[in-house]
């Protein structure tokens, strides 16, 4: 007997689970074992059954999808999770693969790279729908020329003190006694620059500095 990958549909329009259903089980590899509206019926059916991936709605009634993939990575840490969804925003996506989904499709993407994206989470890799992607980078590369075009005037003496050393890869504690602070206010410094500039990594932090020549 062929062996297949067991798959479990969750969200909470029926025709949905349905028609995906009859789209995945067209590849003989995967098999749908089980389908649950919601959440809370997921985590009763993962009790029952032996499941190889989650291909998981975000909106739905009960427990929702943002919910689902916390207890599911808590209790069923094996099991992948593909996300399947209208969301697109860059909230949703860093939320869902922050708490351990392997994947991101829109449903207005095709048939061929959801059965995609299922064949790469099931390989131990990340797939991304390609329009999350785009919106990703478009939104860092507009979030860094929002930062740049900052002027330091912006910030306190002290604060592009505590820039210029974090840019020279200073940790929060040796900016704290060089300059004779307490790591509490460093941190309260370093969390005013990150507001300000909307820069949050150390290496973007550094690259600012950089470009306005504080270095």
């Amino acid at each position: 007997m062929k062996s297949f990958q067991r798959i479990v549909l969750v969200d909470d329009h029926k025709i949905l689970r349905e028609g995906l259903k009859s789209l995945i089980e067209k590849d003989e590899a995967f098999k749908v074992v089980g389908q649950a509206k919601d959440g809370n019926e997921l985590l009763i059916l993962l009790k029952t059954m032996k499941c190889d991936l989650i291909v998981l709605d975000l909106a739905m009634p009960n427990r929702d999808g943002i919910q689902s993939i916390k207890e599911v990575k808590e209790q069923f840490p094996r099991v992948k999770i593909l996300i399947l969804t209208m969301q697109k925003d860059q909230e949703h996506f860093r939320h869902a693969m922050a708490l351990g989904a392997s994947g991101y499709v829109l449903k207005d993407d095709a048939y061929e790279q959801l059965m995609m994206a299922i064949k790469i989470i099931l390989k131990g890799r990340v797939f991304v729908s390609p329009e999350i992607s785009k919106l990703l980078t478009d939104y860092y590369v507009r979030s860094m020329d929002e930062a740049e075009s900052s002027s330091p005037g912006i910030l306190t003496k002290r604060e592009q003190q505590i820039l210029k050393l974090i840019a020279k890869g200073l940790a929060n504690k040796n900016i704290a006694a060089k300059l004779k602070l307490s790591i509490r206010t460093v941190e309260t410094h370093r969390a005013n620059l990150t507001h300000k500039l909307g820069i949050k990594s150390a290496a973007s932090l550094a690259r600012y500095a950089i470009t306005k020549n504080l270095i």
